[in-house]
C-alpha cells in the first residue's frame, strides 16, 4: 500500500490578472525590492494587500504596454534601477544575502524591476506633459493645506512666493498619481482581475 504524503505548497497565486497570475514570491520580490513604501503604523497584512494591489496595478499596466508593443519604445537605465533596489536593499551582498535567505532568484527579481521601471517611465513620459499645476491649483494647495499646516504647528506662514515650487512639485506628481489611476482603472475595467487575498 502506498501511503499519501501531505501536500507541500510549492507556490500560491495571490491574484489572476487576465490569465496571469500574481504569484505569493512576486509579492515576497516587491517587498525585498522596496517597491511599494511601507506607510508608518501599516499592519504586515495591510502592507501585502498593498504590495498585491501594486502588482495587480502593474501588471495591468505592463500587459497594456505589451499589447500596445510598446515596451521596446520606452527607453530606461536598468542598471540605475537595480542600483536603487541595492541601495535600499543595503548594498549588492546584502541584497544577495536576501535572495539567499528567501529561497528567491536575482533573475525574477531583475524582471520584476524592469518591468516596474518601464511602466513608471512610460506613465512619466505619457501624462507629464498634461499635469502642469495652475495658479488656481497652487493657490488652493497654498490656502487648504499649507497655511493650516502650518498655524497648526504654531509656525510662521511662509509667503507663497516662497513655496510656490515646491507646490508645484507637489500637485504635479500628485496630477500625475491620478492620471495613472485612472489609466489602470480603465484597464481593470476591461481585464478580468480575480483576487485571493483580502
Amino acid at each position: 500500500m502506498i501511503a499519501l504524503s501531505t501536500p507541500i505548497e510549492v507556490e500560491r497565486v495571490l491574484a489572476v490578472v487576465g490569465s496571469t497570475p500574481v504569484l505569493a514570491s512576486d509579492a515576497e520580490l516587491a517587498e525585498l525590492a522596496g517597491l511599494v513604501p511601507r506607510e508608518p503604523g501599516e499592519s504586515d497584512d495591510a502592507y501585502r494587500r498593498a504590495v498585491v494591489d501594486a502588482l495587480i496595478a502593474l501588471e495591468l499596466r505592463w500587459q497594456d504596454l505589451t499589447a500596445a508593443g510598446l515596451r521596446s519604445r520606452v527607453e530606461v537605465d536598468l542598471e540605475k534601477a537595480w542600483g536603487v533596489v541595492e541601495q535600499r536593499a543595503g548594498g549588492e551582498e546584502a541584497l544577495r544575502a536576501q535572495l539567499a535567505a528567501s529561497g528567491l532568484g536575482e533573475a525574477e527579481l531583475r524582471g520584476l524591476v524592469e518591468r516596474a521601471v518601464v511602466v513608471q517611465t512610460y506613465a512619466l513620459n505619457r501624462f507629464a506633459p498634461f499635469v502642469r499645476p495652475t495658479d488656481d491649483d497652487v493657490e488652493t494647495f497654498y490656502r487648504r493645506e499649507l497655511v493650516p499646516s502650518f498655524e497648526r504647528d504654531g509656525q510662521p506662514v511662509p509667503p507663497l512666493d516662497e513655496v510656490r515650487a515646491s507646490i508645484e512639485t507637489i500637485v504635479r506628481e500628485r496630477k500625475l498619481s491620478a492620471e495613472v489611476e485612472r489609466w489602470t482603472a480603465e484597464l481593470a475595467a476591461r481585464t478580468q482581475v480575480q483576487r485571493y487575498v483580502r
